[in-house]
């Protein structure tokens, strides 16, 4: 086992967290030949909307970008993680108070569909379907690469395994896994993640992947013999954060003059995100018949109409529907207005007191 300690560093934050210092790293596997090596300004771990924003940036200033991610779906939030529903406030509607990349997804969103809001949820300006998500992103990173001068590099199904470090100071290289479905097997998302992360950030072939190894290295300048690169970690599993042993908080900050308007006086580790399995719901002509799971009673007294309107099923099921293509009848409740839900309707399941799993 090769070991290798280094000294405290200084880290960079941009947009998420850069890091281009580490403080220590350790590396308890043997070394495998990369099968092909490429050469980034910005390497950016983790494709959802922050990801993403990043690369945009990157692009438009001609810059050679990588961008890795875990699943094979660009967006995150609005498109592999299902909750394809635009997080907005009024104030920011009202004024456009967006970045310049958000306003052009806005606007491609409504291009796409010939309008902004294809799903008629009340819960955003904006529901639409998922894997329509990755794709107006993917073309729209492809644009602005055009438009910037700039070159993007994508792996999906892509995770990050090593940090390469010398002289106790910078990042000099990254190792990735990426990996495929092995001949005559499933094709990728047939299990959970759960079932095949572990398979993902191993070295070798198994029977249910075919893997690739790749070598992220900095675009060197020869005036400059030091890596010059950003890498950002921008995942939902804080791999760069992990392997530098970068110091981190869970939870609440507490309040301060850096975070005035923090929910808690006092800070708290334990106080975290309800974690959602989302689901999405297709209404049907007909009516369907369930078997109740086994495990379904255990889990009821969690279950809350947390507010008397929830208990109004047209109310919930158009709350966060991403797909409508017939309309339906207005109706108001509760001064909501929305349309019936109809037969081909789908609607995005997450709620609180619902799907939501918060004990930790």
């Amino acid at each position: 086992m090769l070991k290798i300690t280094l000294s405290p560093l200084v880290l960079t934050i941009l947009s998420t967290l850069v890091s281009c210092l580490i403080p220590h790293t350790t590396f308890a596997t043997k070394p495998y030949n990369p099968h092909k090596t490429i050469h980034c300004n910005i390497l950016i771990v983790g494709s959802g909307l922050s990801g993403v924003a990043t690369a945009y940036e990157g692009l438009l200033a001609g810059k050679r970008v990588c961008l890795t991610e875990i699943t094979d779906w660009l967006g995150g939030q609005i498109s592999s993680q299902g909750t394809s529903a635009l997080d907005e406030r009024p104030t920011q509607r009202s004024k456009l108070f967006y970045s310049r990349g958000y306003l052009e997804l806005r606007q491609r969103i409504q291009n796409y569909y010939n309008q902004l809001n294809p799903g008629k949820c009340w819960v955003s300006d904006s529901c639409f379907l998922p894997n329509d998500g990755h794709h107006i992103i993917n073309q729209m990173l492809q644009d602005v690469a055009k438009k910037g001068k700039g070159k993007l590099y994508w792996f999906p199904n892509t995770v990050i395994k090593e940090l390469d470090i010398s002289n106790g100071k910078l990042i000099n290289s990254v190792i990735a896994i990426q990996h495929k479905s092995a001949k005559g097997r499933p094709p990728l998302n047939t299990f959970p993640l759960s079932q095949i992360i572990k398979d993902a950030y191993k070295y070798e072939n198994s029977p249910r992947f075919e893997k690739k190894i790749i070598r992220f290295i900095p675009s060197q300048h020869k005036q400059n013999k030091n890596p010059n690169w950003y890498i950002v970690d921008a995942s939902e599993t804080g791999e760069i954060v992990a392997l530098a042993d970068v110091p981190y908080r869970l939870g609440i900050d507490p309040r301060s003059h850096l975070e005035p308007s923090s929910s808690s006086i006092n800070n708290d580790p334990y106080c975290t995100q309800g974690f959602t399995y989302t689901f999405a719901m297709s209404a049907t002509k007909e009516a369907q018949k369930h078997k109740m799971p086994s495990f379904y009673m255990r889990y009821s007294p969690y279950f809350s109409y947390e507010l008397k309107r929830l208990a109004n099923f047209p109310l919930v099921f158009t709350y966060r529907r991403i797909w409508n293509p017939i309309q339906g009848k207005p109706m108001k409740f509760g001064g909501v207005n929305f349309t019936t839900p109809m037969p081909g309707d789908i609607s995005m399941q997450t709620w609180a007191w619902g799907n939501d799993y918060r004990p930790g």
